[in-house]
């Protein structure tokens, strides 16, 4: 196994444990650092928009999938 794959699954974890409580379809900015959630709504430029004015220069932004998505898989 690689070296990095306790990392990712570390980092894994913790972006799920800050989406957690967001609703399913909102983009989410997410800190550089991915410690923390700055924004997230329906719009992805409205929540890009809102991040950078919080003076963060490279947000992370994703998509909140939806449960059932995850379980019919």
């Amino acid at each position: 196994m690689d070296g990095n794959s306790g990392e990712m699954a570390s980092a894994i974890a913790n972006i799920e444990s800050l989406l957690k409580g967001i609703p399913s379809g909102a983009w989410v900015a997410i800190s550089e650092r991915q410690n923390k959630v700055l924004s997230y709504g329906d719009d992805a430029q409205t929540v890009l928009d809102e991040a950078e004015s919080t003076g963060e220069a490279h947000p992370l932004i994703v998509r909140v999938r939806d449960q059932a998505s995850l379980l019919a898989r």
